[in-house]
């Protein structure tokens, strides 16, 4: 299967503009774009906070990787994933095996200014503490899996969605 026939993934810490960027992919490319977290809540009927809450972080993440790995089993889709879908072995063997991942990467500072400006979205990894160190602890914990998953790193400061979009689009066609 060549890069144009398989499943794009986006992946990269909260706040980096995941789930911005697949709707104008999937605009520019014709193909579906799903959105996990997104996903997830919406069939929970809770937000991400409150499945943290509930459940907790390790139940979430087993939610997320269950539903994550049963969908890309079908047609062809750009994934925007939660933060943390690189965690679990089998979804980052799944990233490698059905699709071109994409990392979007950002400073830290550009990222908490971000989180700062969405800070009544559902983040719980950052809501309760809402500092720099949280952002930092989290990249230094997944930078590697991050990175060892990317068949594109994309540093995304001063860039534009239809820059970075057209940056996705020039990868796969070549």
């Amino acid at each position: 299967m060549n890069k144009k026939n398989k499943h794009i993934f986006i992946i990269g810490m909260m706040g980096s503009g995941k789930s911005s960027l697949a709707p104008v992919l999937s605009k520019k490319l014709k193909t579906p774009f799903i959105d996990t977290d997104a996903d997830l809540t919406s069939i929970l009927k809770l937000d991400t906070e409150e499945i943290f809450t509930t459940f907790s972080e390790e139940k979430f993440r087993i939610l997320e990787s269950t539903y994550f790995l049963e969908h890309i089993k079908n047609s062809q889709h750009i994934y925007a994933t939660g933060g943390g879908i690189i965690i679990n072995k089998k979804n980052r063997d799944a990233l490698h095996s059905f699709g071109t991942t994409i990392l979007l990467q950002a400073p830290i500072h550009v990222i908490y200014a971000r989180l700062i400006k969405q800070v009544e979205q559902s983040r719980p990894l950052f809501v309760h503490s809402q500092n720099k160190k949280t952002i930092e602890d989290i990249w230094d914990r997944r930078k590697k899996h991050y990175t060892e998953c990317a068949d594109l790193i994309i540093n995304i400061k001063n860039k534009s969605l239809a820059t970075i979009a057209d940056e996705v689009i020039g990868f796969i066609n070549t």
